[in-house]
């Protein structure tokens, strides 16, 4: 029996092409991130006639991936390597709770109690908070906990991790791995383009910190590169820009976006770019094929030469490290 269950949280993707349309629908039923006027009362109906109008082509990008996302074997890997980690200091297990499908976060919450937990740790596979991500699934388990749960089982709820040290430094190895990879050292003109998924400027406006984390992380990434790095001199000229990507809808977004972030290099003369996912820890379909599909043949057709994706973090041993380290000190136990 497990001492202590720590649930990750993330997203969740669909795991088949069906499954596509009723992700979306548990997507667009979320009011932490689509609110109607009339409240829960029209939010599931719209959720399922939006869902329906974009689910073919939704499709037909996860169709250019495999044919479904492999958000949710990353997440198992990391889920596998951190319960490793912990076991050298804790009884745990670590449960995956996924926002919007399978394995969800009623299954996580359900499984954890089965196996009869003590305590509870949540962690978020989101680095930098946001409302509309670790916010919502937070509030997600709080409902599914009013449930099942039981008072007698304290919850450590880990908000964010922007700029953890070993997070950092699992950011820099895969940008490192990156550069080595296209030989880009050997080039005196090249870019960084970290891409954070964007939000909408009034939720900003409204207190929601998710800008100024991921500035956080993208500082902390630079000042390691530039100062730990066997190549430090050489990203200390490199320029590097905070863009935003997958924008839906009319509504006022953070910018700069990462398409014309690529495009205005692209009119300097810069023939070399490096993209950095820095708000996602996992290959998914707004990595995999908006970055590296969309994104990257715009970049081509405006003269790019080299166009670097960074891999996302998946199951990187150093992120592991790092998620270990972030539950233990939350939990008071030292490293």
């Amino acid at each position: 029996m497990p001492e202590h269950g720590i649930i990750l949280f993330n997203l969740g993707g669909p795991d088949s092409l069906r499954a596509v349309e009723p992700f979306l629908v548990n997507l667009f039923s979320d009011p932490d991130i689509f609110r109607v006027p009339m409240g829960r009362l029209w939010q599931r109906p719209l959720a399922r006639a939006i869902a329906k109008v974009r689910a073919r082509a939704v499709a037909h990008h996860y169709a250019q991936i495999g044919g479904r996302s492999p958000l949710r074997e990353w997440t198992e890997r990391q889920a596998e390597r951190l319960e490793r980690k912990l076991r050298a200091h804790l009884e745990c297990r670590v449960y995956i709770g996924m926002r919007y499908w399978h394995p969800l976060i009623e299954e996580a919450v359900r499984a954890a109690l089965a196996d009869g937990v003590r305590a509870l740790t949540l962690l978020p596979l989101y680095p930098q908070f946001s409302f509309t991500t670790t916010g919502s699934s937070v509030n997600e388990f709080h409902r599914v906990w009013r449930r099942y749960g039981s008072p007698s089982i304290p919850i450590t709820t880990i908000r964010s991790y922007p700029d953890h040290p070993l997070y950092v430094r699992a950011v820099c190895e895969r940008i490192e791995e990156a550069v080595r990879r296209h030989d880009l050292h050997a080039h005196a003109c090249w870019a960084l383009i970290f891409s954070a998924h964007s939000l909408p400027v009034r939720l900003i406006e409204n207190g929601d910190p998710y800008l100024e984390e991921t500035k956080r992380s993208v500082e902390a990434v630079l000042a390691h590169l530039r100062t730990e790095s066997e190549h430090r001199d050489i990203y200390a000229r490199v320029p590097a820009v905070l863009a935003f990507q997958s924008r839906v809808g009319p509504v006022r977004w953070l910018e700069p976006s990462t398409v014309d972030v690529v495009k205005q290099f692209a009119r300097q003369g810069v023939r070399h770019l490096v993209l950095v996912p820095i708000s996602f820890v996992s290959d998914h379909i707004e990595t995999l094929y908006e970055l590296g599909h969309e994104v990257r043949e715009i970049a081509r057709t405006h003269g790019v030469r080299t166009f670097a994706l960074v891999e996302a973090l998946n199951d990187s041993e150093t992120f592991a490290d790092a998620l270990a380290a972030i539950v233990l000190e939350a939990l008071g136990h030292g490293t």
